[in-house]
Order: C-alpha cells, then structure tokens, then sequence
C-alpha cells in the first residue's frame, strides 16, 4: 500500500510539473507574441504619424510659400502706392548718403561745353543733358551736385512707383533742359521771380515753393545768398537759439571751404546774439520741395 501510494505520488508530481513547464512555455510565446504585436503596432503608427507629420509639413510649406508670395505681391504693390504718395524727401536723403566714403572735391569753372558740375554725366530719355568732368575726378559745384541729387531721386522713386525712370511729369528733352538752367538760376532772371531750383520745381508742375522757414523738411532744395556769394544744397535742419529762435541752418553740399561734399552749418546775418552771426540773408532763401507723383500738375 505504500508502494502503490508513493508510485501514485510520484506520477502525479510528474503530471504537474510537465503541466507548469507546458504553462510557462505557452505563457512565454503568448507574452513574446503580445510584444512583437505591440511592436509591429508602435512601428505602424510611427510611420502613419510620421506620414502625417510629412504631409503636414508638406502642407504648412505650401501655405507657407503661399502667404510668402501674397506677401510679396502685396508689397510690390503696396511699394508702388507708397511712391506714388510720397513726397521726394526720404529719396532725397537716401541718395545723398550714397556719395559717403567716396572723394567728390569741389570744382567750379565756367567750361559749360564739358562741365556741368555733377559727378557723372546725367542723360534724359537717352540725351546726356548734363556732363561730369571729363578727367574723371569726380568734381562738383553746388548747383550740379543738387540738381543731379534731385534727379537720381527721381528716377529712383519712379522706378519703386512702377514707371519709366527717365519721365519727369512728362517733360521732353527741351523741357528737362530749360528746367536744368532755371534750377542753374541761369536764365538771367532775378530769382525773386523763380529763376532757381524751386521756381524750377513750381515751372514744371512738379512741387511748391516753401515760404515759411518753420516749413521746412529734411530732403527740400535750397538756394540762399550771402552777402557776397550764393550757394545751393539739401537742407537738413534749422538751428535754433535757447528761446527757439531759427538763427540758422544745417545742409549738405559741395563747396570750397570743405573741400568737395559735405554737412556743413551756417548761419543768418540778422541775428542779434553774436555767437550766431552769419553772412546769409533771411529774405534771399528759397525753398523747393518736390510732391508726390500724384499730386503734380500740368504746365
């Protein structure tokens, strides 16, 4: 009986510990199948994630370069509107920071044929109207160094408002010369009567004459005579005296006393303190300033 007992004892130990092993094995190849699932599951939703991912990029560049060249678009012609309304001033300022780290020395002779006092030579609807010294130098005078300020400021506004650069309100070449010798004050008229650069402007419906000094803007033409000389430049700003008094000016320029291009101050010669006493009579200054595009006027 206890044989029987302990041979009974020892199958059905047999018996459990077969069915343990046969356990584990199946709960290993169901784990290990749960987990390549699980994988195979991770790997498929990365790639759909990652595809979506792609097409979303995709889809934010497209948009992207779309909102881009709208933008573009827009500001072409927002830039062109803008020129169209705006007065030459910002034009004029930006030209004349363009003649920095260069050396332009002053020069005034009376070779009108070869020389006109400007830089480089300045053509018009494909006719040089006005010519640089021919040794290369780069010499200027006042007069030609302002007139070819106020026309490299055009041709560039024209050029940001869409037009031909080389049409001034329309002017023919005959045109553009009889405005080049007004603004040269050379047409033998008194400049009380508009024989300068802002009768000029005003002749050729292209802007006003500003009669009151506090009027005045960075980037206007100015033409001011001395007690024995005359001069012609951008003006800059007024300077002024403790109680805010316009006693005298800032412009840029070519002259002598600089040496070719430069800022300089000056001051009027009605001042009562000293310190700002000057050669400049108040009552000789004219003040020319170019309009926007769409304001000029037929002549």
């Amino acid at each position: 009986m206890i044989l029987k007992n302990k041979t009974f004892r020892s199958i059905a130990l047999l018996i459990i510990l077969t069915a343990g092993a046969s356990y584990i094995i199946l709960g290993q190849t169901i784990l290990k199948s749960n987990k390549a699932y699980k994988s195979s599951e991770n790997v498929i939703k990365n790639e759909s994630t990652n595809k979506s991912a792609d097409n979303s990029s995709q889809n934010l560049g497209s948009e992207e370069k779309t909102s881009q060249a709208a933008s573009v678009n827009v500001s072409q012609k927002d830039m062109k509107a803008i020129a169209q309304n705006s007065e030459l001033n910002s034009y004029v300022i930006k030209v004349i920071e363009s003649y920095k780290g260069g050396k332009y020395p002053y020069l005034l002779n009376n070779d009108y044929e070869h020389y006109n006092g400007v830089t480089e030579n300045i053509a018009y609807k494909g006719s040089t109207i006005a010519k640089a010294n021919p040794d290369g130098s780069k010499s200027s005078h006042c007069v030609g160094l302002t007139f070819e300020v106020f026309f490299k400021a055009m041709e560039e506004r024209n050029k940001e408002a869409g037009m031909q650069m080389d049409n001034f309100n329309n002017m023919s070449i005959d045109n553009m010369k009889d405005f080049m010798l007004t603004w040269f004050a050379a047409q033998g008229g008194p400049k009380s009567e508009g024989d300068q650069l802002a009768g000029a402007i005003v002749k050729y419906g292209l802007g006003t004459q500003i009669k009151r000094l506090e009027d005045a803007k960075s980037g206007d033409f100015i033409d001011f005579s001395r007690t024995k000389s005359g001069h012609t430049a951008v003006f800059i700003n007024w300077i002024k005296d403790d109680k805010g008094n316009i006693v005298g000016f800032k412009y840029w320029s070519t002259q002598d006393s600089t040496n070719g291009i430069s800022y300089k101050e000056e001051y009027f010669s009605d001042n009562i303190n000293v310190n700002f006493k000057g050669a400049v009579n108040r009552n000789q200054l004219y003040i020319g300033r170019v309009w926007p595009i769409i304001n000029y006027k037929s002549f």
